[in-house]
């Protein structure tokens, strides 16, 4: 069979197919149509209408059209005839304009208009004094949705005697007509319909807003000494109206706004001026610069938020031409004006901007020079890392301390060596303080933490006494074996107080591989409050979820002996309650004989044998229990001891 063939038997096929879907559907139709001419129930009928939508045609139009006065089924039978459409549908709407009321009416108009019938035009104007308000409100946006000139001059006939719902309809229908002369080039009508809407006295808000804006951009750049006029207006509606058509208005509108914002009030001035910094155009940068720096001063205080937020709507536009204004502004004497200069000049875009913060931080300005401090941790300009050297040289402690501090935001591992250079010779408390924060945040944050500790640890051997206990709690915070082996050789130290910074820097350690170090500490340090320290914080190993049970109870066994003052006896007391394990119990039954923890230890023995598994160290339970029994007073807690022997007896 040649391709030709083909292609000839395929087109005969589709053919054969499109004449036998065309008879089912004939077959469709008249069964639907002989369904809506019967008397069967109103389900039925709405099956057939919506299956004449599908299938029907103009020989279905009379019989959906004898629907339209039916309440129950005009609705379903207008969605019918719109599919079908044609002229036989749009006659057979039109038609029933003069027959109906109410909501069948309503519909018909509603069915007319989505059709854009202009033929029905004349009927539909004639509706627009109806009696019934929802058929002279249903007239009048057809008439918009048909958006004829002929539709526009009907619901303008009206326009100045209807009132209310009415007058709101009509407003709306003229819109779309305005709209639709827009769309098809002819602006002319489409203004003449705003402004005619504009021009009538005591319209709804949303109504004379929506004429303003249509005038207004429909005249595009003829259009702005309109908006002008609208944003000088007494009416604040109409106000913040002109702003928000601003936003869409022609290019030509950023320059008429910069020349006007310097006259406005300075509510109208803070408005305006976030509609300038949304447009995005440097136009208007000299206007909101100028308006930065002076604002309203014949008002005083009121220009504060005016300035502000021209600082902001500066900084949306950015550009690297605002630095310089920015950057003097820091030294405004109104804090909120201050703090929004800075705010923006952290974030601003543009070319030149950290070259301008650079170069006033290099300038002697005592006042300017730490509020650029801030701004260049923000926008992390490490480019400026060679002023911030300079500075923390310099001899103005106000100074040096934010520059040491803005340095180790910016530093990394590779800048370690500087710092540490400072702090190996300092003495002066803030400053080390501030080294130490600075080391901190970079050792913090290094990918390789033993790094950071080499270089720490070899700057042990050179700092001085006072600079040493910055670099034990720096290298409590790197972590690790090397930096734990560093800290135990310091608690060797020849200074006290060095020594006394290494005792406290291991006592506060979390890892595991501290205890051996602590209890150590606990036994043998020369210092008594090295003692205390080493004790607390080997018994507070007892407490981390991260200890295993076996080595809470090691830990437990360990320190008892060494425990002697109340405080440590709580601490171990704490231990083993968590602990659970009775095996505990006979370190704690002693404490009973101790005024001082005497209940904190009645309620820890009690606490660990409701904890014991069943048969778990029985008799040391018992044992326990049975000296609660004699010391505690009859309370609540010789209850509960009674309680557990009973328990206990029925285990044996």
């Amino acid at each position: 069979m040649t391709i030709m063939r083909t292609i000839v038997l395929a087109l005969m096929l589709c053919a054969g197919v499109g004449v036998l879907a065309q008879e089912a559907a004939g077959e469709r139709q008249t069964k639907a149509i002989a369904v809506l001419k019967s008397d069967v129930d109103i389900q039925q009928k709405i099956d057939a209408c919506r299956e004449l939508a599908v299938v029907g045609s103009v020989e279905a139009v009379p019989a959906l059209a004898a629907l339209l006065g039916d309440e129950k089924l005009s609705g379903v039978a207008r969605f019918a005839l719109v599919q079908v459409g044609g002229d036989a549908a749009d006659d057979a709407l039109r038609a029933a304009l003069g027959n109906l009321k109410g909501n069948p009416l309503v519909g018909v108009i509603d069915s007319l208009g989505l059709r854009r019938d202009s033929k029905a035009v004349g009927a539909l104007t004639g509706l627009l004094k109806d009696a019934d308000a929802a058929v002279a409100q249903a007239a009048a946006r057809a008439l918009g949705a048909v958006g004829t000139e002929d539709a526009a001059k009907g619901l303008s006939a009206v326009l100045s005697g209807a009132e209310g719902a009415n007058q709101m309809a009509v407003c709306e229908g003229l819109f779309r007509c305005a709209e639709a002369a827009s769309g098809k080039g002819q602006a002319d009508k489409a203004i003449a319909i705003y402004d005619s809407v504009r021009a009538l006295p005591k319209m709804p808000h949303q109504v004379r807003t929506a004429a303003w804006r249509g005038a207004i951009l429909t005249r595009k750049n003829d259009g702005l000494p309109l908006l002008i006029e609208a944003a000088r207006s007494p009416e604040w509606g109409l106000v913040l109206a002109s702003a928000r058509i601003a936003l869409d208005a022609e290019a030509g509108v950023v320059k008429l706004l910069a020349d006007e914002i310097g006259k406005m009030a300075p509510d109208r001035q803070v408005l305006f001026a976030g509609v300038l910094g949304q447009r995005h155009d440097a136009a208007a940068l000299p206007a909101l610069l100028s308006l930065a720096k002076a604002g309203d001063k014949t008002v005083g205080p009121a220009s504060v938020p005016a300035r502000v937020a021209a600082i902001k709507a500066a900084g949306e536009i950015g550009d690297g031409d605002v630095a310089a204004t920015l950057i003097e502004l820091l030294k405004d004497s109104e804090a909120n004006v201050a703090q929004a200069a800075a705010a923006c000049l952290a974030g601003v875009r543009g070319a030149g901007v950290e070259d301008s913060v650079i170069k006033a931080l290099a300038t002697a300005d005592p006042v300017l020079r730490p509020k650029l401090l801030g701004v260049v941790a923000q926008r992390r300009m490490t480019a400026a890392m060679p002023v911030l050297t300079q500075m923390m040289d310099g001899q103005d402690e106000a100074l040096r301390l934010p520059a040491i501090a803005t340095y180790g935001e910016l530093a990394g591992i590779v800048d370690l060596p500087g710092l540490l250079s400072r702090l190996e010779r300092n003495t002066n408390a803030n400053e080390i303080g501030a080294i130490e924060k600075a080391l901190a945040a970079i050792c913090g944050s290094a990918e390789d933490p033993n790094a950071c500790v080499a270089k720490l640890v070899e700057s042990m051997g050179k700092a001085s006494p006072e600079a040493k206990p910055a670099l034990l709690r720096t290298l409590r915070l790197a972590g690790g074996a090397n930096a734990l082996k560093a800290i135990r050789a310091a608690v060797d130290d020849g200074n006290k107080e060095v020594r006394t910074a290494a005792v406290r820097v291991i006592s506060e350690w979390k890892s595991p591989d501290v205890a051996p170090v602590l209890l150590e500490l606990a036994k043998s340090a020369q210092e008594p409050v090295d003692r205390i320290l080493a004790l607390r914080g080997y018994l507070g190993m007892a407490t981390q979820r991260e200890t295993a049970p076996d080595a809470k109870l090691a830990i437990c066994r360990e320190a008892a002996p060494l425990v002697q003052r109340a405080e440590e006896k709580r601490l171990l007391l704490g231990a083993i309650s968590g602990l659970g394990n009775p095996q505990a119990l006979g370190l704690i039954v002693p404490f009973l004989d101790d005024a001082g923890v005497k209940q904190e230890t009645t309620l820890a023995i009690l606490a660990v044998a409701e904890k014991r598994a069943k048969k778990q160290a029985v008799a040391e339970t018992k044992a326990a229990l049975e000296k609660v029994m004699q010391s505690a007073p009859a309370d609540e807690a010789k209850k509960r001891a009674e309680k557990l022997l009973t328990l206990l007896a029925a285990e044996q």
